[in-house]
């Protein structure tokens, strides 16, 4: 398979008769570095991509379906950002309305905090997505086709601004999927577009079956390439439909390049274009294959898998005397590393290039070990039970400014106690993992969020004022 891009870095580094007399500083001298260039001649330009990077994406886009992919080596933070762009771009554009503020895009509240950031540098209001699910987690959004047209239609009875997009995450970080097809359906029936953030699904269009996003509906995703693929850290697509609105991509560079870094990764770039012939959709298969073997293996010694995500495999605490937090120690005292955990869930993360049967083998004995040493006493239990946001409901808070609208406000960072209540927040509380939201800038804070605050160790806020 020709690779346009490694190919040529690979015949830059052997002419040892070239002075580089250009950026980077360690001049190709460091076995490490010798991938790592700058835009010289032949090289092409990211931003401007005409040929090797060209090449690159257009087959990357021939692998995935699409009208185009263009690559960004800043995840997909870049992306969501250059996306959300793009969707107020062709909202303006329809209705020839170029004033800010004008606009909005409605957004599942577990929305990466990227997209929160899009919003205070394009000044688009947000339109919050509920979650309609009682089984409540603070990383899942649930929202349904029936649930966003009632939405839709409820909201554009009391607003006259223009809806530029529907913005969904799925999957979500515990792996629970929307029905994004649908979801697409009603976007389109509001003649408005969906954007989906794929960011942890990239290789759903290999498991059989094709779920991808861009496959089933999406007008535009953003992949996290590294998270699921033989990607370095920071490779992200930016997928356009082939059934989106003739156009919408044309102005996707420049849209990267308002959020991104004058100075792109060529090592990253090397490694999305390698990835063109690492990724093999038997092995994608095959390895789902053994992560459904595994969650059945699980579940028949008594622990629950959450989320239908086919490579994720996300262990379902709650039920269980077991802390998710406990587990995730004893499994890194065996030398299992997990994605993250918490005294609910456990999320482990898997790919065709672990082995197998092996990993699959070692991990249910070492869960078995732990799950059959773990004596709880009741006092434990009523500990977890306290630090479990199981029992925690929340309510979306009051609206009073926008996001972009706080920016330049009068601000204080104030200690968080109860007296906060009914004060308007000037930060964000955004956290990692991905989660949802408890309040951004300009929102009222109530007891709700207070308690929420309490229970994740979040001692100060900005409030306005």
């Amino acid at each position: 398979m020709k690779l346009p891009i490694s190919e040529f870095l690979e015949k830059y580094d052997a002419d040892k008769d070239i002075i580089r007399l250009h950026m980077p500083g360690h001049k190709g001298s460091f076995k490490d570095c010798c991938d790592d260039i700058t835009e010289v001649y032949g090289a092409d330009s990211l931003y401007e991509a005409d040929s090797i990077i060209y090449e690159s994406e257009k087959m990357t886009s021939e692998l995935f379906g699409t009208r185009r992919t263009f690559y960004s080596t800043e995840g997909s933070s870049q992306v969501i950002k250059a996306m959300c762009y793009l969707a107020i771009k062709h909202a303006s554009e329809v209705t020839g309305d170029y004033s800010r503020g004008d606009y909005v895009i409605a957004a599942s509240r577990n929305a990466h905090k990227s997209f929160i950031n899009a919003s205070m540098l394009l000044q688009f209001d947000i339109a919050w997505l509920p979650s309609e699910d009682e089984d409540y987690s603070i990383c899942k959004c649930s929202v349904t086709p029936e649930g966003l047209r009632s939405f839709l239609t409820e909201y554009k009875k009391r607003s006259d601004k223009t809806l530029a997009a529907v913005f969904v995450t799925s999957p979500d970080y515990l792996g629970n999927m929307l029905d994004v097809k649908g979801l697409a359906e009603v976007a389109h029936e509001f003649s408005t577009l969906l954007i989906c953030d794929n960011a942890h699904g990239s290789y759903l269009k290999f498991v059989g079956g094709d779920m991808h996003p861009i496959s089933i509906g999406a007008d535009m995703t953003t992949d996290s390439a590294h998270k699921t693929l033989p990607v370095l850290t920071g490779g992200a697509y930016l997928h356009v439909s082939k059934n989106s609105p003739e156009g919408l991509e044309n102005s996707a560079r420049q849209a990267l390049l308002l959020f991104g870094s004058t100075s792109p990764s060529y090592k990253i770039m090397k490694s999305m274009d390698m990835a063109l012939e690492r990724v093999k959709p038997a092995d994608y298969v095959a390895c789902a294959e053994h992560l459904k073997k595994l969650k059945q293996d699980l579940n028949s010694i008594g622990l629950k898998t959450y989320g239908k995500e086919p490579l994720k495999l996300t262990l379902d605490l709650r039920d269980s005397e077991i802390d998710g937090n406990h587990l995730k120690t004893a499994l890194r005292e065996k030398k299992i590393i997990c994605e993250y955990g918490e005294p609910d869930f456990v999320v482990t993360m898997w790919s065709p290039f672990n082995k197998y049967p092996e990993d699959c083998e070692r991990f249910l004995k070492a869960v078995a070990e732990v799950k059959d040493s773990y004596k709880a006493s009741s006092e434990d239990i009523e500990k977890r039970n306290n630090s479990s946001f199981r029992h925690m409901r929340f309510n979306l808070p009051e609206v009073v400014y926008q996001p972009y609208e706080t920016i330049f406000m009068q601000k204080k960072l104030v200690k968080v106690s109860d007296a906060l209540v009914g004060e308007i927040a000037a930060d964000n509380l955004t956290g990692c993992p991905p989660a949802i939201t408890p309040v951004i800038a300009g929102e009222r804070i109530d007891q709700g969020i207070i308690d929420i605050m309490n229970f994740y160790g979040v001692e100060e806020i900005g409030i306005i004022g």
